[in-house]
């Protein structure tokens, strides 16, 4: 699979930062509409065989930033998060590689297990 950032919620003023983390190690960056949480994973990061839904999102849930790291090996995958730790984004506290079983999650479904991850964390 090909280097992708998914990013969700990500504010107008955060984005070039994060533009400017992707280029350093020349991942494309791809901004999710709110209207796309229901979506799979694996959909929006171009998974073969992983279909959309045709629901749109409404609700007010998954309000956090949160990044999805796919096809990321790990020198690039540190890289990226040396760049947004040492630059303006400083900080994204939800944060998760695409695998096999999290393809088929919704960006809602993740939101809230990294949640209750971080917060068990800290």
């Amino acid at each position: 699979m090909a280097k992708l950032v998914l990013a969700y919620n990500f504010s107008e003023d955060r984005v070039p930062a994060l533009k400017l983390a992707c280029m350093l190690v020349k991942a494309p960056l791809k901004l999710v509409a709110r209207e796309q949480l229901l979506q799979p994973l694996g959909y929006l990061a171009g998974v073969p065989g992983v279909e959309p839904v045709e629901e749109a999102y409404t609700g007010e849930e998954a309000q956090e930033e949160m990044l999805i790291l796919c096809g990321f090996n790990r020198p690039d995958l540190d890289r990226l998060l040396s760049a947004i730790r040492k630059g303006k984004l400083q900080r994204v506290a939800l944060k998760a590689a695409l695998t096999p079983t999290n393809a088929l999650w919704s960006g809602v479904k993740l939101q809230g297990e990294l949640a209750q991850e971080h917060a068990y964390m800290h």
